[in-house]
C-alpha cells in the first residue's frame, strides 16, 4: 500500500509540474483558450502513463527473453 501512495505522488507531482509549465506557457502565448492548448493540457495528464507502460513492457520483454535462454 505505502508503494501505491509513493507511486500517486510522484505521478502527481509530475503531472502539476508540466500542467504548470504548459499553462504559463499559453498564457505568455497570448492566453487564449483554444483546442490546441487545452489537447496539450490533457496530454500532460497522459504522458507519464505512456511511459510507465513503455518502462514496464521493456522490462517484460526483458524478463521473457531470460527465460527462453
Amino acid at each position: 500500500m505505502l508503494w501505491s501512495y509513493i507511486l500517486s505522488t510522484a505521478y502527481g507531482a509530475i503531472v502539476l509540474l508540466f500542467l504548470d509549465s504548459s499553462f504559463r506557457e499559453g498564457d505568455l502565448a497570448g492566453g487564449q483558450w483554444d483546442a490546441m492548448r487545452i489537447l496539450g493540457l490533457l496530454l500532460c495528464l497522459v504522458w507519464p502513463l505512456l511511459l510507465l507502460y513503455v518502462i514496464l513492457s521493456a522490462f517484460r520483454q526483458k524478463q521473457l527473453g531470460r527465460r527462453t535462454r
